[in-house]
């Protein structure tokens, strides 16, 4: 048997449905699907409730395990005016035609966002905005280990973090961990190989494979592991919450940026609303409150981070641009399947 646990699928979409109280019947409300683990509290704060006092239009944000997996889901019959995913899953969904496109003129503060982190159709249409973005870098329990011991990626193929590591599913190793791990040991997302050596002993020291973020941030809380690859804003928001013993390091080969997007499902109701909640989270403001809240970098080329952001980093926000690797996220989303199989192969092969 393989010594990873296996992260389980993730079932009962109509149940969350019923328990939601979410239904095919309009609701007064714009509905927006995040990610939990904290995620969806920052959307409110930072996003939800000021739209509504600008505007009076009610939003509530919906915590599921995987949003886009809700919206695939839900094809045809959608129950969320707009889903969060990550770039290479906006890909996806743009290639299967499974989300609304947009006149530029529909959303016009997204012109203040850097163009190569808005996802177009041929057609020059929008697939949706982009209001920040996170880096992945190593998580680290200073309980366990301390942040210099992993200040390069192939630190994690130590012997002396035998099952002291937590990894991610593959469908998230493929378009993140592989990228950055060739990148670190001399590829790229198109040259995976030395990226797969170095995953190879990631996996033979991994103690389980977590199933969502709340998993992993109790993982590294309790001090179940000494690290792993992580997402920065989610270390952001446990140190926010009080978490002391937990901080980001960004290896010395640089850390992957990861531009979030909010995309509409094609076919989903209200959209004049909801063009209107698109425009309101490309601004500077809003994504400057996501960057106190929740350390969701903004994407909006006229917002500045305030000192107290940068220092919680640990870094400026200039330093953090010169070492953030930003792959060709189209080709990823190309070649996710086969990797996906490619990694889940490699996963179940560590004894």
């Amino acid at each position: 048997m393989p010594k990873l646990l296996k992260a389980k699928c993730i079932a009962g979409v109509s149940f969350l449905a019923l328990a939601t109280g979410i239904g095919p019947a309009a609701s007064e409300e714009l509905l927006i699907a995040t990610w939990g683990g904290g995620v969806e509290a920052v959307w409110e704060e930072a996003f939800a409730k000021p739209f509504k006092e600008e505007t009076g239009l009610d939003v509530r944000i919906v915590p599921v395990p995987t949003p886009e997996a809700q919206l695939r889901t839900q094809a045809g019959d959608p129950q969320y005016h707009a889903v969060m995913v990550t770039y290479p899953q906006g890909a996806n969904l743009l290639k299967d035609g499974m989300i609304e496109l947009f006149d530029p003129a529909d959303i016009p503060t997204a012109a203040e966002t850097n163009p190569d982190y808005l996802m177009r159709s041929e057609d020059g249409k929008l697939a949706g905005v982009s209001p920040y973005f996170m880096y992945y870098g190593i998580a680290v329990n200073t309980d366990l280990a301390k942040p210099e011991e992993f200040s390069s990626w192939s630190n994690l193929g130590d012997e002396k973090w035998r099952d002291l590591l937590a990894i991610t599913r593959p469908i998230y190793l493929s378009s993140y961990d592989l990228p950055i791990m060739a990148k670190a040991m001399g590829g790229d997302e198109r040259n995976p190989e030395p990226g797969l050596e170095l995953l190879k002993k990631v996996a033979a020291n991994t103690l389980t494979t977590y199933s969502s973020i709340a998993h992993m941030n109790n993982l590294l809380t309790r001090g179940e592991i000494a690290a792993g690859p992580y997402y920065s804003g989610r270390v952001w928001h446990l140190r926010q919450q009080g978490a002391e013993n937990v901080t980001m390091v960004a290896p010395k080969e640089g850390v992957l940026m990861i531009p979030y997007m909010l995309v509409v499902p094609k076919g989903a109701k209200r959209l004049e609303d909801t063009k209107k909640f698109l425009d309101f989270v490309s601004r500077a403001e809003p994504q400057l409150r996501g960057s106190i809240l929740g350390g969701y970098l903004p994407l909006n080329s006229n917002a500045v981070l305030p000192p107290e952001a940068e220092e919680q980093m640990g870094m400026t926000f200039k330093e953090l641009m010169e070492r953030v690797y930003q792959p060709d996220w189209q080709y990823i989303a190309e070649q996710e399947r086969d990797r996906i199989n490619m990694l889940e192969q490699l996963i179940g092969a560590v004894e």
